[in-house]
C-alpha cells in the first residue's frame, strides 16, 4: 500500500515541468491603440481663391503684359487667380467661345456679336490704332498698297481689326506676330497689318533699323476689352467696378497702354 502510494506520487512529481519557463504564462491585458488628432491650427486650411483659365494668343509684348497685370490684380482683389493658357488667336476665341476655357484675355470692342457666348466686361484697358508696315526699300513704291491686287497682305489669323480692312491684294494670315515680321522682312510678305507697339516688341531694334516702316495713316483704331464666358455672367460687374477703381486709384493711375508710340520714345 505504503509502496503503491510512493509510485503514484513519484509518477506526478516526474509528470511536472522541470523548468519554469515551461510553465504557461498568462498573456499581458490587451493595450488599447488611440489616436491623437493634431491641433486644429496644424490642419490645411481650404484656400478661398477660386483659379480661372483665361485664353490668349501665343504673341507676347510689352503691351499685352500691362493689360495682363491689370487684370491679375483686379482678379485678385475679388479672391480670384487668372491662369492665362496661350493658343494661336483664331483657336483661342473659338475655344473661350465654346467655354473650354473662361474668358479671352482682350479682343477689340464687337467681338461679342460674332462670339455670342462671350461678354464684355465694359471697361476699356487700352486701345490701339491699326498700321501698314513694309520694308522699307519699297516705301515709295507702296503708298497705294490697298489697290495693288499682286501684293501679299500678311496678319495674325484671329486679329480681327487686320481682318476687316478691305484691299485688292491676296491675304496671308500667319499663326503668330513673329512669324509674320520675319515674313515681311524676308520679302514672303509685301504688307504687315499690325499695330506699332507689337511689331517693335518683337524686334530687336526700331524699325528702321531692321529694313521696316510704318506707311503714314492709320487705317482703323480699336479699344480693347477683357471678355468672359457666359457663365460667369455674376462676374463681370463686379470685376468692372475693381477696374474702374485701379484706373482712378492713384496707385493704380496711368495713362492706358496704347500701342502707337513713336519709334523714337
Amino acid at each position: 500500500m505504503a509502496s503503491c502510494w510512493l509510485n503514484g506520487c513519484l509518477s506526478l512529481v516526474l509528470a511536472l515541468p522541470l523548468f519554469a519557463s515551461e510553465l504557461p504564462v498568462a498573456a499581458p491585458p490587451a493595450t488599447k491603440l488611440t489616436t491623437t488628432k493634431p491641433p486644429a491650427a496644424q490642419q490645411p486650411k481650404p484656400s478661398s481663391t477660386h483659379q480661372l483659365q483665361i485664353a490668349t494668343s501665343l504673341s507676347q509684348s510689352e503691351f499685352s503684359s500691362q493689360i495682363e497685370q491689370q487684370l491679375r490684380r483686379a482678379y485678385g482683389r475679388l479672391g480670384y487667380q487668372m491662369q492665362l493658357v496661350r493658343l494661336p488667336a483664331g483657336r483661342s476665341l473659338q475655344m473661350a467661345n465654346r467655354g473650354l476655357y473662361d474668358g479671352e484675355l482682350f479682343r477689340i470692342d464687337g467681338i461679342q456679336q460674332e462670339f455670342a457666348e462671350l461678354k464684355q466686361v465694359p471697361v476699356e484697358l487700352a486701345r490701339i490704332e491699326l498700321l501698314a508696315f513694309v520694308r522699307t526699300a519699297q516705301l515709295q513704291n507702296l503708298r497705294q498698297w490697298p489697290l495693288q491686287k499682286q501684293l501679299r497682305i500678311g496678319y495674325v489669323r484671329g486679329f480681327r481689326l487686320a481682318s476687316q480692312v478691305e484691299y485688292a491684294g491676296h491675304p496671308v494670315p500667319v499663326t503668330t506676330l513673329e512669324q509674320a515680321v520675319g515674313m515681311l522682312t524676308q520679302g514672303k510678305i509685301d504688307v504687315l497689318l499690325e499695330d506699332r507697339q507689337s511689331v517693335l516688341s518683337v524686334l530687336p531694334a526700331k524699325t528702321e533699323q531692321v529694313g521696316i516702316s510704318a506707311l503714314p495713316g492709320v487705317l482703323a483704331s480699336a479699344g480693347l476689352f477683357h471678355y468672359l464666358h457666359q457663365r460667369h455672367n455674376d462676374l463681370i460687374e463686379p470685376l468692372a467696378t475693381v477696374l474702374k477703381k485701379s484706373r482712378s486709384s492713384s496707385k493704380d493711375k496711368r495713362v492706358p497702354p496704347t500701342a502707337t508710340q513713336h519709334l523714337d520714345e
